[in-house]
């Protein structure tokens, strides 16, 4: 935390160690409206905010804790890694494969009830099959991961036993 940080607070709010969210929202947002205070508001309750807590029946921020937010204090300086091209590496949001595939598949069951509902019976039919295409397919990778990952437990020389149907 910076003591320019906490001493500039302390001069604002005189006499005061606490600041309500609609003060918080002023010193972090620079406004005070409806929606900015409510979201400040719910940072404090959830913790995003630390130190926020309630004295008295109101949800205040000590201003040391809102300096530490202002400012915060570093213990280690951040080394960035490189790759050898010499630029850091970009943060990579990790994207699920299925979440699409399975919309498609929902939206392809209501849309082939929606067709065959208007009498398109031939059009219905070519829903259906692309929408099961998609899911078999999906069902084939999820059994090929399943395998792999079976396989990959096995002690090395060590067959699997035949089972028959569960």
């Amino acid at each position: 935390m910076s003591a320019r940080s906490l001493d500039h607070l302390r001069q604002s709010f005189p006499g005061r160690w606490g600041l309500t969210p609609a003060e918080v929202a002023e010193v972090l947002k620079g406004r005070r409206s409806r929606g900015v205070v409510q979201r400040v508001r719910e940072r404090m309750k959830s913790g995003d905010l630390p130190g926020a807590r309630k004295i008295d029946g109101k949800l205040q921020l000590p201003l040391p804790d809102l300096a530490e937010i202002l400012e915060p204090t570093t213990c280690a300086p951040v080394v960035a890694r490189t790759s050898a091209s010499g630029s850091a590496p970009k943060p990579s949001r990790r994207r699920s494969r299925i979440g699409p595939r399975v919309a498609f598949i929902r939206a392809g069951q209501f849309w082939e009830l929606v067709t065959r509902g208007l009498g398109l019976d031939d059009l219905a039919a070519e829903l259906a099959a692309k929408w099961k295409s998609e899911r078999d397919e999906m069902r084939r990778e999820y059994a090929e991961s399943v395998a792999e990952r079976l396989a990959g437990e096995l002690p090395e020389g060590a067959e699997r036993e035949k089972r028959g149907p569960i």
